[in-house]
């Protein structure tokens, strides 16, 4: 779990999915999280923004993490909007100042355009 590094992910996984029951195709849901878990690491790294120019248009990076890993994710659509979906993922790294952690959380909103997803920014 926490503090297990790499070995610990696959619990962090299955504590991750008994939350919250799966509402979507597993295929589906492996693709969202990917999709997540790219947003999330250009979000804190800086690297790969230019990917999704309007979510980053106005968002300056105060200072990059290194060493980001996503331990684990599940996506579960929104209540009542079925283009929207939750990805959940537990996340690793150094932050600005040096120190390492893991078992990070945060959230990152998708929403479907036609054919494809991108993300949204959650209102503070």
């Amino acid at each position: 779990m926490a503090g297990d590094g790499p070995a610990g992910d696959y619990a962090i996984q299955q504590v991750l999915e008994r939350t919250s029951p799966a509402d979507m195709p597993r295929a589906q849901e492996k693709e969202l999280v990917a999709l997540a878990s790219r947003i999330w690491h250009a979000e804190v790294t800086g690297t790969g923004r230019e990917e999704w120019p309007g979510y980053f248009a106005e968002q300056l990076l105060r200072a990059p993490y290194r060493d980001v890993r996503i331990q684990a994710g599940i996506a579960r659509t929104v209540t009542g909007h079925p283009d929207r979906v939750h990805v959940r993922l537990v996340w690793a790294g150094t932050d600005p100042a040096g120190d390492y952690v893991d078992g990070r959380l945060v959230q990152v909103l998708l929403a479907r355009h036609s054919t494809t997803w991108g993300p949204v920014r959650q209102p503070l």
